[in-house]
């Protein structure tokens, strides 16, 4: 990842590369220091990449001129008419210095051209020539480290030239970024990586527990600011948002958040944010620095099997921890998570702490990685469990197939076939349909309770709480919201999308908090026309029904009538709303839990 700003001195040099490739370590050292070394010593000590060096140079060896691969030093670099090669093309102290060098280099004794200046190199374009560059940059990171970037750009003055590089880079590629990836490791081994020095100094909450037994403590580095990821931390917990670890094994298996929930943002210190879904006990808000420190803990009485306020005099059998994570700033839009758990217990509990370790170790790792996907918004849209219910979907439309003697049946689940036949808003749209369906649900809530998470219905907005992988299977890309988006309220005039590649449905009527009527008008000699209404009503006092009624009439023409009739749509259209009406009665029950 590069930490590059805006333009660079390579920019300048090679704007617009064929070939690109951007490699960094993070140190634990100052600006400063990582540059002297960088820029003055040397990088090539380690014997690997000297091994790697003396392969490359064995067609000049063979042909008696000198190769010297003990050292590799930026001061070397050095091009004349006499022994042209790579050269210090811009030198920018202490932030970066370019390296580059003409030739063509799928020639075992590369012939190269030696260029006066930078101006110079920028500007040839003489045909079949490979123009190399590569810059080592360093940038502050944070309030105490630096890192380390190289990054390598290559591009051909012709066509024929760029087709030669390729094959050779083939051959010749995995080395040069084997040997990047050594001499980085080296600089981190030589002087301290940032990750491992930020894993052993004092951190905030360390002074909660100060004769801790023993303590874990991981890090990661997140593409975001700090005010990004807090939000994620602070809504953590069972009967929250879960802890983004393996739910099946501490969240009962229910799905941890995916978006921020704002009613979960507010916490306070003494609240005990529950550790499962099931219990009170858990967690003790211990100190709150928003957004870069928050601290959690809690003290256990091991003979009463119950949770003490952490300040609290031990018991005699005991367990007490500290939860700490640190958000530390690196530049504008990077930021490390430093996550640290320290714990003190009577000394029978010696035997838990030894097991307690690999499974914290892997319960905590999956935890940073999964926020560090949620923070980078680089969720993937569907996981195993969308998958899941999506086959379980498609057993359900199988099903359907092969019952159409179900259809009426199926065409007002939910509802009474009486409820079903009477006259509801919208019906006028669509007077004589071919088919069509009314179904519904109860929910154990108020109509205005449910009518928001209606009111945002669409492929492009809430999604439609259905089966999300079925449907993005056939390209609709739909993510089902779990919270409610005020702004995504649906409004007259608005486009009801639900696939991409579809005409858009007209909302044509809305009542708020009550229902909206969508319409898709027919046009040209093959044509289709419907209506689908979502309306919310009470049925007794904070009770509601939620009402989907769908209707559709075609032209007479054979291949639209099969394409769009009740043989085929209906046992699809039947699985995908029966699962809607569900997908809005668990959101908003759950929400009253």
């Amino acid at each position: 990842m590069s930490m590059n700003r805006g333009g660079t001195a390579l920019d300048r040099m090679l704007p617009m590369p064929r070939l690109m490739e951007v490699d960094h370590v993070d140190l634990a050292v100052s600006a400063a220091e990582a540059w002297a070394r960088v820029r003055h010593g040397n990088l090539g000590a380690s014997p690997l990449i000297r091994a790697l060096f003396a392969i490359r140079t064995l067609p000049n060896r063979w042909s008696g001129k000198p190769a010297d691969v003990g050292e590799f030093r930026i001061d070397d670099m050095v091009s004349t008419p006499e022994r042209p090669g790579f050269q210090v093309l811009v030198d920018d102290p202490p932030h970066e210095v370019v390296v580059g060098a003409i030739g063509k280099v799928w020639v075992p004794d590369i012939p190269f051209l030696h260029m006066r200046n930078a101006e110079e190199y920028r500007d040839f374009a003489d045909a079949d020539w490979i123009k190399v560059a590569w810059a080592v940059r360093v940038w502050p990171l944070g309030e105490r480290d630096a890192r380390v970037e190289i990054e390598v750009r290559v591009d051909g003055t012709d066509e024929a030239a760029w087709s030669r590089f390729r094959q050779y880079f083939r051959l010749i590629g995995p080395g040069s970024r084997l040997i990047r990836l050594i001499a980085l490791r080296a600089l981190a081994r030589e002087m301290g990586s940032a990750e491992s020095a930020a894993l052993e100094r004092p951190l905030p909450g360390d002074e909660l527990l100060p004769d801790a037994e023993g303590q874990f403590t991981h890090g990661i580095t997140i593409a975001a600011r700090p005010e990004a990821i807090w939000p994620w931390l602070v809504q953590m917990g069972g009967h929250r948002a879960g802890f983004y670890s393996y739910d099946l094994l501490d969240n009962a298996g229910e799905r941890s958040a995916r978006e921020i929930h704002p009613e979960l943002q507010e916490i306070q210190v003494g609240q005990v944010l529950p550790a499962t879904r099931d219990s009170a006990e858990g967690f003790e808000v211990l100190r709150i620095d928003a957004p870069r420190v928050l601290i959690l803990g809690g003290l256990w009485d091991v003979e009463a099997e119950t949770q003490q306020a952490f300040a609290s005099a031990r018991p005699v059998r005991f367990w007490q921890m500290t939860w700490a994570f640190v958000l530390e700033p690196l530049d504008e839009g990077e930021t490390r998570l430093t996550v640290r758990v320290r714990g003190a217990f009577s000394k029978e509990g010696s035997f838990h702490a030894t097991w307690i370790r690999p499974v914290h170790h892997f319960m905590q790792t999956a935890q940073l990685r999964h926020l560090k996907e949620r923070a980078e918004a680089r969720l993937p849209r569907d996981d195993f469990r969308d998958v899941l219910e999506g086959a379980g979907g498609a057993a359900v439309m199988a099903a359907a197939f092969l019952s159409p003697f179900l259809g009426e049946a199926r065409s007002h689940w939910g509802v009474e076939a009486s409820l079903a036949a009477q006259r509801w808003p919208g019906d006028e749209l669509v007077p004589q349909p071919r088919w069509g369906w009314t179904h519904g649900i109860e929910i154990d809530a108020a109509p205005g309770e449910v009518w928001p998470w209606i009111a945002q219905i669409g492929a492009d907005r809430g999604g439609f709480y259905s089966y999300q992988w079925l449907e993005n299977v056939v390209g609709c890309g739909v993510s089902n919201a779990e919270v409610i988006h005020p702004e995504w309220e649906v409004e007259v005039g608005s486009a009801f999308r639900l696939h991409p590649k579809m005409p858009a449905l007209r909302v044509v009527e809305v009542k708020r908090g009550e229902y909206f009527v969508v319409h898709g008008a027919p046009e040209g000699k093959a044509w289709v026309e419907a209506s689908w209404l979502f309306l919310v009503e009470p049925v007794g006092e904070g009770r509601s029904r939620f009402i989907s009624r769908y209707r559709i009439a075609t032209s007479d023409d054979l291949s639209t009538r099969l394409q769009y009739g009740a043989a085929l749509v209906e046992p699809i259209g039947f699985a995908m709303d029966r699962r809607m009406l569900l997908g809005v009665k668990e959101r908003v029950e759950r929400g009253r839990n």
